[in-house]
């Protein structure tokens, strides 16, 4: 809906004698396979070009003429970081199935990313995990993932959706509300300013689909109840950690035998933590964690050494002692995990949409989030590909994504809730029940730990952890291995049987 008392300039329109535009579009229509729902299929507006609107971005190409990415941030060239995005500053992972669901969307971006060092390692033999009790194994379990610093990644994916034709991506552009039907039913398009322009003229952009991929900036809930319409009913569950990271150039021949390396915070008994990835071949990325309440990780050089001493795992303090700092130090605090129930909103605009971090965004430190929104990405497009012309993809995305994001938030949650005095609702407390049975079991049980990482990389169900721990309740480590100080596995030599009967 246009503000009141100005002049909304539409410019959702190109010129019909643009012979690039038009060579574009013909291009499209000859390779896209024909389309059947959704009404027009003309135009689609995601707001947001990081990495849930590249992806979003990436899908509509295949099901839309034209596809506007809106970017409040001016973007910056290359790799640089840019200002609206100060979490990527610090460690940022994808679990294995986000990694095949962008490499199906974006063939080939693996080894981009490997061809400028971000290592590919085995999530099981390159993962260095300190648990609250104790290491994780350290074995091959056959589930390739890879570390990369957020901001090359999403430099890749830009440049590629760049290259579609169907695509604009428009940067230095606010969108300051939606533009609705007369009724209020529908979203048609959007309103918004350039950046640059002084005196904020009001700009309407028309679209058959509105898409929210602006993040935790998503200033949905608000347009929402501008417009007259109910806003979704939030759930939060806060976090009080605070990230302090800094990037190291790594000197000398001795090289870690760990790709990343992650220290686990456990409320309420650990309150401290860290975090390390491999950028390329010579840097490492260290963010060190700790509550608010405890004593947050300093800025200073000497604060951060001493800091990492405190840590139960040597990884830190050992990057620091080796590298030299080639970055400040970056803090960030997050504020835990938060969904806004837009798959309960009712009514709800039909032609709008809300994925990623603008729907459901998790506490960071246990890395689901880009994964769930890739998930969500695929689910969009599997919903326009086998449309029936009911409309009904819309209605029924909003259910699916909440389906994606219920298992991560109930496992981030139910950790998270450690941190808090107010009680917690049944589910949340079996799933923490669940999770401590399994922290306490993961160092001495490979087999548990394989099974936990399948499904910690959203490549399982969580059903698979109930066989072993219902089977074998006080199962330790095999005989024929156990974990070192470091987690790594070592070989002994099993005792010999009391007797030759050996029959159980």
């Amino acid at each position: 809906m246009a503000p009141a008392g100005h002049l909304v300039r539409r410019v959702d329109q190109r010129p019909a004698t643009d012979p690039a535009h038009a060579g574009r579009a013909e291009r499209a229509r000859r390779t896209r396979p024909p389309r059947n729902s959704l009404g027009p299929w003309g135009h689609a507006v995601v707001i947001g070009a990081g990495f849930t609107g590249l992806l979003t971005a990436r899908v509509l190409a295949g099901h839309f003429d034209r596809v506007t990415v809106l970017e409040r941030d001016e973007l910056p060239p290359g790799t640089a970081h840019r200002s609206g995005l100060p979490q990527a500053r610090h460690p940022h992972g994808m679990l294995a199935r986000g990694a095949r669901i962008v490499e199906d969307l974006f063939p080939g971006v693996r080894a981009e990313l490997a061809a400028q060092g971000a290592p590919v390692f085995d999530f099981g033999d390159g993962f260095a995990t300190r648990l609250p009790h104790g290491w994780a194994p350290r074995c091959p379990i056959g589930l390739e993932v890879q570390s990369f610093d957020l901001a090359h990644l999403e430099a890749l994916l830009r440049a590629r959706v760049r290259t579609l034709p169907e695509v604009r991506l428009r940067d230095g552009f606010a969108v300051d509300g939606l533009w609705l039907s007369a009724d209020r039913r529908r979203a048609v398009g959007v309103t918004g300013h350039r950046r640059t322009d002084p005196g904020r003229t009001p700009v309407g952009i028309a679209a058959d689909l509105v898409v929210d991929a602006a993040g935790r900036r998503s200033r949905l809930p608000g347009w929402l109840t501008a417009a007259g319409l109910p806003s979704p009913r939030r759930s939060e569950v806060p976090s009080p950690l605070v990230y302090s990271s800094r990037m190291y150039e790594m000197t000398g021949d001795r090289v870690p035998d760990w790709s990343a390396s992650f220290e686990m915070t456990l409320p309420p008994s650990v309150g401290r933590g860290g975090a390390a990835i491999t950028v390329n071949s010579t840097r490492r990325l260290v963010s060190l964690i700790a509550s608010a309440e405890e004593l947050p990780p300093p800025r200073d050089d000497e604060g951060l050494r001493r800091f990492a001493a405190t840590l139960r795992s040597p990884h830190f303090a050992e990057v620091m002692e080796r590298g030299r700092p080639v970055s400040p130090v970056y803090r960030c605090v997050v504020g835990g995990s938060r969904w806004l129930r837009y798959d309960r909103l009712w009514p709800r605009p039909d032609g709008l949409l809300a994925l990623g971090d603008a729907f459901c965004a998790f506490n960071p430190v246990y890395g689901q989030g880009l994964t769930v929104a890739a998930l969500q990405a695929r689910l969009l497009d599997r919903l326009l590909t086998t449309a029936d012309g009911s409309g009904a993809p819309v209605h029924r995305f909003q259910r699916g994504a909440a389906r994606i994001a219920l298992v991560p938030w109930l496992t981030a949650t139910a950790a998270d809730a450690g941190w808090s005095a107010e009680p917690i609702g049944q589910p949340a407390r079996m799933v923490r029940t669940l999770l401590d049975t399994i922290l306490r079991r993961l160092p001495d049980d490979p087999e548990l730990y394989a099974r936990f990482a399948r499904v910690q990389n959203m490549v399982a169900s969580p059903a698979i952890l109930l066989r072993p721990l219902l089977a074998r309740p006080a199962r330790r480590a095999s005989s024929s291995a156990v974990t070192g100080p470091r987690g790594r596995l070592t070989r002994r030599r099993p005792r010999p049987p009391p007797s030759a009967d050996t029959s159980h």
